[in-house]
């Protein structure tokens, strides 16, 4: 991501595992995962899993997924102490951005992800969804 060049808050990654809890084990993979360099040991994600939780997850559904499976993921990562989970509808170009409160909202064409709505601070970050599905 370009951002993260200019402005190095973290990491961010496909497909990583991260566990979110031990015994009994919960661990999760988002489709892509950012993960701040306070949560990150040596400030970049590691090889294999990575121990807690990321600071946004995003989830891309696609047509197999079932509604209940993502709201049951969405409250895994919530309750674990993920800031934001992003879950990104492709065929109706949508995002919805989950937070630790259980309030969520959806983001449409023509809208714009700012940093708050990833879970970290940082002046100048937006992500047009226009970009996002264009």
């Amino acid at each position: 991501m370009r951002f993260l060049d200019d402005y190095p808050l973290g990491d961010l990654g496909p497909e990583i595992g991260f566990v979110l809890q031990r015994d009994p084990d919960v661990v999760l993979a988002p489709d892509v995962a950012f993960v701040t360099t306070e949560r990150l040991p040596g400030g970049a994600l590691p090889e294999g899993f990575v121990e807690g939780a990321p600071t946004l997850a995003v989830e891309v559904i696609s047509p197999n997924d079932r509604d209940s499976e993502v709201n049951e993921k969405v409250g895994e990562y919530l309750a674990h102490a993920t800031e934001r989970v992003w879950v990104v509808r492709p065929r109706s170009k949508t995002v919805t951005v989950f937070h630790p409160d259980n309030t969520a909202r959806i983001y449409h064409i023509g809208d714009a992800l700012t940093s708050d709505d990833a879970g970290f601070p940082a002046d100048g970050f937006a992500l047009p969804l226009d970009e996002l599905f264009g």
